[in-house]
């Protein structure tokens, strides 16, 4: 019993140990899940987004600088006989010269309006002693008509600056000053004739020089001293003085100029050309700085011309003729005495500092002293080219038509068509 037992113990177990063929391969255990650690969230953090690179606008094109641009006006001499003087009168020493300038004032209108005084004025005070040819003495409201009319700065380097010596040389520079007009040509001492004039003209610096050749033989009536100083001297005789003068341009140019105007008081009257030495004068003063020569004297216009300084150009106008005066007793048939012209001088000056003559134009003038009674004044200085209102009256009478058709012929010819104004107004 106890055998059958323990075989069917073993039979059991050799049956529980029998290795079965399909579980060699069997598949490993299911792994054991290990618990999920969550990593504990970071801190939000604010970072401000990067600034995007500023693009700067565009640039607009800058423009160039505009030149500095100025008007110079020149106009011929100024000179009282009787007629006009007596046309003037108002009442007892008194006078009214403004309506002989309406017709031609509208014109004036320069930055810079020149023109030469060739007269001592009012040097009694009250318009005493007033006298003509040959020795001035005007009255003092020609200062104030040729304010009017547009004038602001006076030449008075010529030879009647010592008319009535040298205390009328002194009187008249104060009138000058109370009629509000600066002025350059006779001084009344020492000091202000070393003074350069240098004057700012719309941002520009214009210089000027005056210088005369005669003064009448009148030297006698100032002292030595006085007379060094009061006028500057040269000679058309011969070419020694330029040395001087050009030394003075160049003193000039130290003293800030950067254009340079001088004025010559020179050569033979009525006549209507300069001599050589003249020329030779204007263009060696202009090959030593000066870039005008304004001429005067001869009481009759003379030829302008532009003259070529190593490639800048240079204006010489050798005589603008009488712009006030009547001379009519003179001539017969009445001519060149009576004729002028009214010079516009363009400038400009670049943002480097060069200084360019840019343009010019002459306006013929006619002083006309009025026979027919058209023109409601006994004188008129009447423009020839480019209209006026004021010229009407004037063309109605045929004399004055003619007369006017005269002087704007005899201004084109010696001048030159290059400079002259406009058209012929008496054509109209």
């Amino acid at each position: 019993m106890r055998k059958i037992t323990l075989s069917v113990f073993m039979a059991l177990l050799l049956c529980g140990c029998t290795v079965q063929p399909e579980r060699l391969l069997a598949e490993p255990p299911p792994s054991v899940a290990q618990p999920s650690i969550a990593p504990s969230p970071l801190p939000a953090v604010s970072v401000p987004p990067e600034p995007s690179p500023e693009v700067p606008p565009p640039e607009e094109p800058s423009e160039a600088p505009e030149p500095i641009r100025a008007t110079i006006q020149f106009a011929g001499d100024i000179i009282l006989h009787t007629s006009p003087i007596r046309g003037a009168e108002t009442g007892r020493d008194t006078y009214d010269f403004k309506p002989f300038f309406e017709a031609v004032a509208p014109y004036i209108n320069g930055d810079l309006a020149l023109c030469n005084m060739e007269s001592p004025v009012d040097v009694f005070g009250n318009n005493q002693n007033i006298s003509t040819y040959p020795r001035f003495n005007a009255p003092y409201e020609i200062l104030e008509a040729l304010k009017h009319a547009g004038f602001n700065h006076l030449l008075n380097g010529n030879n009647h600056v010592f008319d009535k010596g040298m205390s009328g040389l002194e009187a008249t520079l104060r009138n000058f000053d109370k009629a509000g007009f600066a002025s350059d040509g006779a001084r009344a001492d020492g000091e202000s004739f070393q003074k350069p004039t240098v004057l700012d003209v719309n941002g520009i610096q214009v210089g000027l020089l005056s210088y005369t050749e005669s003064v009448n033989g009148l030297d006698s009536l100032a002292t030595e001293e006085q007379s060094a100083y009061a006028v500057r001297r040269f000679s058309t005789e011969h070419t020694e003085d330029i040395p001087r003068m050009s030394e003075d341009i160049a003193t000039l140019r130290s003293a800030g100029a950067e254009l340079v105007v001088v004025s010559l008081h020179w050569g033979a009257e009525y006549h209507d050309a300069p001599t050589e030495i003249q020329r030779e004068i204007a263009e060696s003063l202009c090959d030593a700085g000066a870039d005008v020569i304004l001429g005067g004297h001869s009481h009759c216009v003379q030829p302008i011309e532009w003259y070529n300084r190593d490639g800048a150009r240079c204006l010489i106008m050798y005589s603008l003729g009488n712009f006030f005066a009547d001379q009519t007793a003179l001539e017969n048939p009445i001519g060149k005495t009576q004729y002028g012209a009214l010079v516009t001088l363009s400038v400009s000056k670049s943002p480097d500092g060069d200084i360019t003559l840019d343009g010019c134009t002459a306006l013929p003038t006619l002083c006309c002293r009025d026979k027919s009674g058209t023109l409601g004044v006994t004188h008129s200085i009447l423009p020839l080219s480019g209209g006026s209102e004021s010229v009407p009256a004037f063309v109605t009478d045929e004399g004055n038509r003619a007369w006017g058709r005269r002087a704007f012929e005899h201004v084109l010819k010696i001048i030159g068509g290059g400079f002259v104004r406009g058209t012929d107004l008496l054509d109209t």
